[in-house]
């Protein structure tokens, strides 16, 4: 992989690899050995570290399960489910535009002009997660007054730090801002485990711990996207007059992204509030069990397409797409059937009995993983043209899929029938980004949706 633009010392994960490769002792050693060995291990970094946030994030899914039971599991699920469809609404799809025109040459978007418009959006998100969330979310849970001040005080946090992960992406920070991500988790695990200790581990408490986190994670963001954008120290500034008139050109360029995010996490987390709204919350709690355990398949496309979005938008063409997608596939699938396998043995012994009914919804969740790979290779490879009406478009079918195929599944089948609604939508959403990929001229490097 590329060395990320604009390291400049501070946060940037390095793996350091001498030369002098070992050889015998009266032979040259070949100038190539380590330059190959650098690029491979290089290349390497970003699916480690993607296999360490989807481990430690995991190991947070896991011991909150394990220490809340079912029912208090089923409310934390259900408040962080609607915080994160909440702060991309707010968002205005900024956070997967900025991916793109933080990545362009000659770009007019600098880290600090981007830091202003993420604490502009924060105002109107805070007043809607205190209005329609606690709405929503006291429809939905058994959680009190003290639940729903902890839930106000996730979700604005949560909104920084979503921007601002996409916006190092932008950057092209994708090492380091995962790594971010796993030192924030690793964080929130010990918390939790502490608050156990202390008795008052729950719902309210783990909504605060991980607001605390994403504190954390927003100051490191800030300071390494201020490292890594060399560009910005070379532009003048700008009048407030010029900067709404620019702010109001990347809102007009990711409304179309708004749709495709908000899309894309109501077809990844609305399943959870279906279920939420025709059964209960402890069948929330028990169901999120196997959701987080299936997501370890989408560890290639989680880790690898931030890179393949910027190095489109770099290179204009989709020839790094065409060489990714099927690696991408094999991965997904290979690492759907482990989890699968494990995760029927493991699921009793980690969480105990009460949870074994996951064990139901998980092979059908796993084998979703692979037609969502595919969805969201191809969405994120048109996006890098500019194109964001592919997975606006994807995300769209996949939500009007998703409902009525997940409560009817849920009247057949129980939890396993939402699972098997899951599975629906994300192979129409496939099919419809797969079809647009292959109308699209491939010596055309202009999309027209922006």
């Amino acid at each position: 992989m590329p060395h990320e633009a604009g390291a400049s010392g501070a946060g940037t994960v390095v793996t350091s690899v001498s030369a002098e490769v070992s050889s015998p002792p009266v032979t040259e050693p070949d100038p190539t050995t380590g330059s190959r060995l650098r690029r491979l291990l290089r290349g390497l970094q970003l699916p480690i570290w993607s296999v360490a946030q989807m481990a430690v994030q995991m190991a947070v899914a896991l011991l909150s399960a394990r220490l809340l039971g079912p029912e208090d599991r089923g409310n934390l699920v259900l408040a962080t489910t609607i915080a994160t469809l909440l702060l991309l609404v707010s968002s205005l799809g900024a956070g997967q535009a900025s991916r793109v025109l933080l990545a362009e040459p000659g770009r007019w978007w600098t880290w600090p002009r981007f830091l202003a418009l993420s604490a502009v959006l924060t105002v109107p998100h805070v007043v809607l997660s205190a209005t329609v969330g606690l709405a929503v979310l006291s429809a939905l849970t058994s959680g009190g007054g003290d639940l729903a001040l902890a839930f106000v005080v996730y979700s604005a946090t949560a909104l920084s730090a979503h921007l601002l992960r996409e916006g190092l992406h932008g950057l092209g920070r994708h090492r380091t801002t995962i790594a971010v991500d796993v030192s924030s988790a690793a964080v929130q695990l010990g918390l939790i485990a502490a608050a156990f200790a202390a008795g008052v581990l729950t719902p309210v408490t783990a909504l605060y711990i991980g607001a605390v986190c994403y504190l954390g994670a927003i100051a490191a963001r800030i300071v390494v996207g201020r490292r890594a954008d060399v560009w910005a120290r070379e532009q003048p500034s700008v009048t407030p007059r010029e900067w709404w008139r620019e702010a109001r050109g990347f809102v007009s360029i990711s409304r179309v992204a708004l749709v495709a995010a908000v899309g894309q996490s109501f077809v990844v987390n609305g399943d959870r509030l279906v279920l939420g709204t025709a059964g209960s919350a402890a069948q929330v709690g028990i169901y999120a069990v196997a959701s987080s355990l299936a997501q370890i398949a989408w560890v290639a496309p989680v880790a690898l397409t931030p890179m393949l979005t910027r190095r489109i938008a770099a290179a204009g063409t989709l020839a790094a797409s065409r060489r990714m997608r099927l690696q991408v596939l094999a991965l997904t699938g290979v690492l759907a059937v482990a989890v699968a396998l494990g995760g029927w043995f493991a699921i009793p012994i980690l969480l105990g009995d009460e949870f074994t009914p996951a064990r139901e919804v998980l092979p059908i969740l796993c084998a979703a993983a692979v037609p969502y790979a595919g969805y969201h290779v191809d969405s994120a490879a048109s996006a890098g043209l500019r194109d964001l009406r592919t997975g606006a478009l994807g995300a769209l079918v996949g939500c009007a899929t998703l409902v009525p195929a997940a409560i009817g599944g849920y009247q057949l089948l129980g939890t396993a029938g939402v699972a098997c609604g899951v599975f629906v939508a994300y192979v129409v959403m496939a099919g419809t980004t797969r079809l647009r990929m292959a109308r699209r001229v491939p010596r055309n490097p202009v999309a027209g949706g922006a």
